[in-house]
């Protein structure tokens, strides 16, 4: 299995949402960035929302006829969100070739994120049902990026992905906080426990539907309960990620960090719902916070 690359590019790198190869005039050239991630044996990685298009882009500007009529993508980013049509045939060469120029650049690894976007109900071009466009939309992308590539879903419909991508987020953002007060208790939004909660409960998953992602390690001393997050990780495997500036670690962060960023095994984790390394922690740690 793999460890994801070391810091790949996530959101900022393009121009627009929705404008995947023009460049934000804070990066450079990503051939070259990509060329010495390389160079040291491992594979770059970039996030891509390639369902989203965001209303000040080009691509919503220059070709409304790509987009799904009548679907609500949300707002983000300062703009309101349409949704690709993937069943438009000049959308999905588009989109085929996004990532087919992306791979060209040095990618191997993409973080496909907010795919949900992809099933959102509307009018498209095609007579087609939204899980059927979103399964096409993945088939499209894997065209694109090539059967090696490393594809790795997040803010994603579970079943009508199985078959199309290599990894998968099981559970909200983590949270260096066990459970944030602006999110009122909601688990599904981030925090240590939402994660834990959620990533435990879909932890069978992994080896069987794909590589699980449980989000981040975070170890650093100012995250609450951490040893209790690096057991989490620990015990259920998948992808393994950090997201600790190397600079606030201390001796147990970067202890910890050593140990568990590390390529995970492939194999379906032992899994118990009832009797988990977990059991009765959860529950004591709201009790403890009420």
């Amino acid at each position: 299995m793999w460890p994801a690359p070391p810091g790949p590019p996530h959101d900022g790198y393009e121009a627009e949402i929705g404008d995947w190869l023009e460049r934000s005039n804070r990066f450079g050239p990503l051939p070259e960035l990509t060329a010495r991630i390389r160079a040291t044996g491992r594979r770059a990685g970039i996030w891509v929302a390639p369902f989203l298009v965001g209303a000040n882009s080009r691509v919503a500007r220059e070709h409304p006829g790509w987009l799904v009529g009548g679907a609500d993508g949300g707002h983000g980013w300062g703009q309101a969100l349409y949704v690709l049509d993937v069943t438009h045939p000049e959308a999905a060469e588009h989109l085929t070739h996004v990532f087919r120029t992306l791979a060209a650049d040095g990618f191997g690894y993409f973080k496909l994120d907010f795919i949900y976007a992809g099933a959102i109900a509307g009018r498209r071009h095609a007579d087609a049902d939204p899980v059927a466009a979103y399964r096409r939309g993945l088939e499209l992308i894997r065209a694109g990026a090539g059967e090696d590539a490393v594809i790795v879903g997040c803010g994603a419909p579970l079943l009508p992905s199985i078959g199309l991508v290599d990894a998968m987020r099981v559970s909200p953002d983590i949270h260096a906080e066990w459970q944030p007060e602006e999110f009122g208790g909601d688990i599904t939004q981030p925090g240590m426990r939402s994660a834990l909660t959620t990533g435990r409960a879909r932890a069978w998953m992994h080896g069987r539907w794909w590589v699980n992602d449980p989000d981040c390690l975070l170890v650093r001393p100012a995250v609450e309960q951490r040893e209790r997050w690096a057991a989490h990780l620990r015990a259920y495997s998948g992808l393994a990620a950090s997201s600790d500036p190397l600079e606030q670690l201390d001796e147990r962060g970067l202890e910890l960090t050593r140990e568990l960023l590390r390529p995970s095994s492939p194999a379906p984790v032992r899994w118990n719902p009832l009797a988990g390394p977990d059991q009765g922690l959860i529950g004591a740690a709201a009790e403890s916070s009420s």
